[in-house]
């Protein structure tokens, strides 16, 4: 299901990301390390996110979001699920239905920095790490860029 910037953002703020200082916004300025020069792009925000749940028994048990960063490229951002609801394929298809969602928008691939807990996640559906895991710039690391090549 389709979310609201202001139903995501809820429970950004108390599952994934509690007590963050750096507001929460509806996209990240941060672009992607190996096509850009610069760290961070505010026309981003220019670029229309997606946020989405799954939902089982009326309960939201993961969300994510996405945006181009990029005329090509798609940020995937924000993944959470449930503690009770992990390794069941939530964050899959979150992971896959983002995928599908930037093809559609005619990006050739996607990214994220997922938090090392994570990782396999990504990995499971084929993203590709880039570099090494790193804490600087992070309020919840460690973390690692990954990618995927969208076929």
């Amino acid at each position: 299901m389709v979310l609201t910037f202001e139903q995501i953002k809820e429970i950004w703020e108390k599952e994934l990301w509690p007590n963050r200082e750096s507001p929460i916004e509806t996209h990240s300025a941060m672009t992607w390390p190996l096509t850009n020069t610069v760290p961070y792009d505010m026309e981003i925000f220019e670029y229309v996110p997606i946020f989405y749940a799954i939902e089982k028994d009326d309960k939201i048990v993961g969300v994510n979001s996405g945006h181009r960063t990029e005329d090509k490229g798609f940020r995937s951002r924000g993944l959470w699920v449930h503690p009770d609801y992990r390794k069941q394929g939530v964050g899959n298809l979150l992971l896959k239905i983002m995928c599908e969602e930037a093809y559609n928008r005619d990006c050739e691939w996607i990214w994220s920095i997922p938090r090392k807990s994570a990782l396999n996640t990504y990995k499971k559906l084929g993203f590709k790490t880039v570099g090494d895991f790193f804490d600087e710039g992070m309020e919840y690391g460690p973390n690692i860029y990954v990618y995927k090549d969208l076929d």
